[in-house]
């Protein structure tokens, strides 16, 4: 039995991470991981893939396959992030990243929305929690991502050099899960292995915070119609509803 509160204490008092392993069965790991090298075949043909030195971003996964309105909202991770965040919290983003072999580091961060602001960054509320999926294998050759444990405590901007003596990085097997706070200084390693490296990404905010990614630009009526309650209010849709309605009303 998962002790939430004892997770919840390491994501924001501990190392600022946790990892959950077998939250994906192996198939389910393997089938999100070729659903994004094939989204990303497809867009790259087309031209519409975003791609930086060998590595590739492929977003609004969501309406893409039910694997990933699964993955989404999938009661293990939710739990865990509401909380942090509230019953009401929103979806920031959801996206895969793909390390192609030779892939460098993509750069030391901190997540949205704290590095639109000015530090010192507030310590509460918590403005973002990410998840990393490992839809594959992480290991210590295929650009594993690296976390700096505890400077998510620090409320400040990363430091490189701090960084460099801190970093671990966290390895683990397909279909485990990471949950990060925003303000945990993170990056990717290196890739030197012949393979991509395929991860998929969420963020999550508080309802006040404005979304990364508008996750309704996309919206394809077939997934709302389809939708649970808590994947509607992760979209945000309960907002256009209201909208919607009071439109009607002043008509």
């Amino acid at each position: 039995m998962v002790n939430i509160a004892s997770l919840v204490d390491e994501i924001l008092e501990g190392k600022g991470y946790v990892l959950l392993p077998s939250v994906l069965s192996t198939e389910q790991a393997n089938e999100a991981r070729s659903l994004v090298l094939k989204l990303a075949r497809e867009q790259r043909q087309e031209g519409q893939l975003l791609i930086y030195e060998n590595r590739e971003r492929v977003y609004d996964l969501i309406y893409e396959h039910k694997i990933f309105e699964f993955m989404v909202q999938h009661s293990r991770v939710i739990e865990v992030i509401e909380a942090i965040l509230g019953t009401d919290m929103t979806l920031g983003d959801f996206s895969a990243h793909i390390l192609r072999p030779g892939a460098s580091s993509m750069g030391l961060h901190i997540d949205y929305p704290y590095w639109t602001m000015k530090p010192p960054f507030p310590s509460f509320p918590v403005m973002e929690i990410q998840v990393i999926w490992m839809v594959e294998d992480f290991t210590q050759e295929n650009g594993s991502t690296c976390f700096a444990p505890g400077t998510q405590k620090l409320c400040s901007p990363p430091d490189p050099i701090q960084f460099s003596k801190m970093a671990q990085k966290i390895t683990g097997k397909a279909g485990s899960v990471v949950i990060s706070h925003g303000l945990c200084w993170h990056d990717t390693s290196i890739n030197s292995t012949l393979e991509p490296r395929v991860s998929i990404l969420g963020n999550y905010n508080p309802k006040f915070v404005r979304p990364l990614r508008d996750p309704l630009h996309y919206m394809q009526r077939s997934v709302i119609d389809r939708a649970s309650s808590k994947l509607k209010q992760l979209l945000g849709y309960e907002f256009q509803s209201a909208i919607l309605n009071d439109f009607k009303r002043i008509r």
